[in-house]
């Protein structure tokens, strides 16, 4: 028994050597580049200079050294070194999408910005599915106030890596303020459940909440002008959203709360599945009919919403409810929603 747990004890010593190992092509060399990464950790940038200066100097070629090097120098604000690191890096035939990023950034804030658009642009024509590369391109064009080719840039990040959380970010902000209430909705709840507990979901619950009050007032306003049946014929997907929740609309009366938004939202799904789900699949409504039959769709609005619309009755609610929060939790953190490709239906 002993000399088998001696051989299980080097069995996973030697895993994790060989896992370090894989970072670099020695082991003094790994092990310097794990510590340097706990000093970007604790934001001490200075030491990790230093440490990584150390690990390119035992493996001079190694491009996870130099890239880490490169976005270190940006971070602590010296982007004359880091441009001086990650430009011979961009030469090499095996450079990854992370350098294109970090090229671009520091390009971005060197005031170069063509050389920032033609770095972005080679990068996403070599990694057409990096979703960070679309977002990257989104901000450059918003650095120079080019709105439109920024959402554009956003929307292509959507489209080709859907499964890449920031550009639904991106779009919810820029859908909201441009009153596209529907879609800030729908990309606005796809950011959330991809990023759940962060300032930046926060923020989204928020506008999601808001943009529904915007939708369902839109669309009792066009009632009021007698513009009846508008959405009968619904020819793509966005009309034939609004076909739905015209038609469902009534449900929320005297305000929108998170009790009548609920009942709307749960509606929509229903009616969705009967009339849309099969021309127009997509993985967020999918998620929102399984919440539903796993019966975690209330505590899951609660979740988006309580907090928003009433803090003190939402807190009353999780105390009530406690155990059926508790289920929803666990459920919700390891059943995360994965959107799929060729659903893409914003053209």
């Amino acid at each position: 028994m002993k000399r088998f747990l001696i051989l299980i004890t080097l069995f996973f010593l030697s895993n994790h050597i060989f896992a370090q190992q894989a970072i670099g092509n020695t082991k003094q060399g790994s092990e310097l580049y794990f510590k340097a990464k706990n000093y970007i950790q604790q934001s001490d940038y200075a030491n990790a200079i230093m440490v990584f200066n150390q690990a390119v100097n035992i493996e001079p070629d190694n491009q996870l050294f130099n890239r880490e090097l490169a976005y270190t120098y940006f971070l602590l604000g010296d982007v004359i070194k880091a441009e001086k690191v990650i430009k011979p890096l961009l030469k090499n035939e095996e450079v990854d999408e992370q350098t294109f990023q970090v090229a671009s950034k520091i390009y971005r804030a060197l005031k170069k910005t063509d050389d920032a658009k033609t770095v972005i642009n080679k990068g996403i024509s070599k990694y057409p599915t990096a979703g960070a590369l679309y977002s990257e391109k989104g901000e450059i064009y918003t650095q120079e106030k080019k709105y439109k080719s920024a959402s554009e840039a956003w929307e292509k990040g959507v489209e080709n890596a859907p499964s890449y959380h920031l550009n639904y970010y991106n779009l919810t902000k820029v859908y909201f303020f441009t009153k596209q209430y529907l879609w800030a909705i729908i990309y606005g709840e796809t950011f959330v459940n991809m990023e759940s507990f962060s300032a930046k979901s926060e923020e989204l619950k928020k506008i999601i909440f808001e943009s529904y009050k915007f939708l369902i007032s839109d669309l009792n306003n066009k009632a009021l002008d007698g513009k009846v049946n508008r959405y009968e014929d619904p020819k793509n997907f966005e009309t034939s959203c609004y076909k739905v929740f015209d038609d469902i609309k009534n449900i929320v009366t005297g305000g929108i709360n998170s009790d009548n938004l609920s009942q709307l939202r749960m509606r929509f799904v229903i009616d969705w599945n009967k009339q849309f789900a099969t021309t127009y699949p997509l993985a967020l409504f999918d998620y929102q009919q399984q919440m539903i039959l796993n019966q975690h769709f209330d505590p899951y609005n609660k979740w988006l919403f309580g907090n928003i619309d009433n803090s003190q009755q939402y807190k009353q609610w999780t105390q009530k409810f406690a155990s059926q929060m508790n289920h929803f939790d666990s459920y919700f953190r390891n059943n995360k929603l994965i959107p799929r490709e060729n659903q893409y239906y914003h053209k």
